[in-house]
């Protein structure tokens, strides 16, 4: 009996200290109606160079900000310029790579529509790997599809940077 009492003393007194903390959830609502996604949904995500994966990172942007569609009358514009790089991890003794890390770099700057000015920028980088196998067509798919992991990847990095930017933005107000 002791010992049950002693457990629901403990939970009472985490979620005290959690409640008194001023922890907020990072999506959710604040005073006045305020919310991080609503300003995430206001991204006019400009067009990605680097062929096929600037067009992944550009659908998974666009799918990871602004879920309902484009803004019509955007308040901000997303302007992100990539790098790839694959590297060899695993080499054999004849000197055939049998591992690749596909490496995936993003400099990206958030721009205020009305003013023109840039408001935040930041890097994000992602890492996939794939084998190499006999068959081509195989290895083939595997590099695609590390291509397609490392952008998801780092267009929800992105999309995180941008909602604690945003996040800080409606706690603290804008910056002078």
């Amino acid at each position: 009996m002791f010992r049950i009492l002693m457990k629901w003393t403990a939970i009472a007194g985490v979620l005290l200290v959690l409640g008194g903390c001023g922890f907020t959830p990072l999506y959710g609502a604040r005073e006045g109606g305020a919310r991080t996604d609503t300003e995430l949904s206001q991204i006019r995500v400009l067009e990605i160079d680097n062929g096929r994966t600037g067009h992944d990172v550009y659908n998974a942007l666009i799918d990871h900000l602004s879920p309902y569609g484009e803004p019509a009358e955007p308040d901000y514009q997303l302007r992100v310029r990539l790098s790839e790089d694959r590297e060899g991890v695993a080499i054999e003794r004849d000197a055939s790579i049998t591992r690749y890390n596909f490496r995936l770099d993003a400099n990206f700057r958030l721009v205020d529509v009305r003013s023109g000015n840039v408001i935040y920028e930041g890097r994000s980088r992602s890492i996939a790997a794939y084998n190499v196998v006999e068959s081509q067509f195989a290895t083939l798919s595997a590099r695609r599809d590390a291509e397609e992991r490392a952008a998801t990847e780092l267009s929800e990095d992105i999309k995180l940077r941008l909602a604690i930017f945003f996040d800080r933005q409606l706690n603290t107000g804008p910056s002078s």
